[in-house]
């Protein structure tokens, strides 16, 4: 599985793009390393010590969000609705029509409210991930493109 020939641009970039994917997604350096080194018939100790002396340089600003990508994937979510907005509406609406329960209402229409502005803010953290996984892809095309 060892080669003693030089690393080409196109490795460093599969490298790069390998590790940077997996710590994204939460898994080691290491693993990334395997997984290069299978593809590239290199062992795990070339890839990482490649990495580790010239590629990473190269990636700081790439590798530094991915981990925060990373982070904000193992922050803990809110809890998983069952109910729909709309059957928060109905219920409600039952009940006024019962004429059951004022404060019960008064309490639900909050609910309602806190789940709309939890709605809004993931969508506001959705689209800054969006946003950041754009910004990676652009910098490993910028790098393609330098390779060529």
């Amino acid at each position: 599985m060892t080669r003693q020939d030089a690393w080409t641009e196109e490795e460093d970039v599969l490298l790069a793009e390998t590790v940077i994917a997996f710590v994204r997604e939460g898994s080691t350096q290491l693993r990334a390393f395997e997984e290069v080194g299978k593809k590239l018939s290199r062992t795990a100790a070339a890839c990482g010590f490649r990495w580790n002396a010239y590629v990473r340089k190269q990636y700081e600003e790439a590798l530094e969000l991915a981990k925060q990508q990373r982070k904000k994937k193992k922050e803990p979510q809110p809890a998983e609705r069952n109910m729909t907005l709309q059957d928060v509406i109905s219920f409600l609406q039952t009940l006024q029509q019962r004429g059951e329960g004022q404060q019960e209402i008064e309490q639900l229409r909050e609910q309602v409210r806190t789940l709309q502005k939890e709605k809004e803010e993931l969508e506001k953290q959705l689209q800054a991930v969006q946003q950041e996984y754009q910004t990676v892809m652009h910098i490993l095309e910028r790098a393609r493109q330098l390779s060529v």
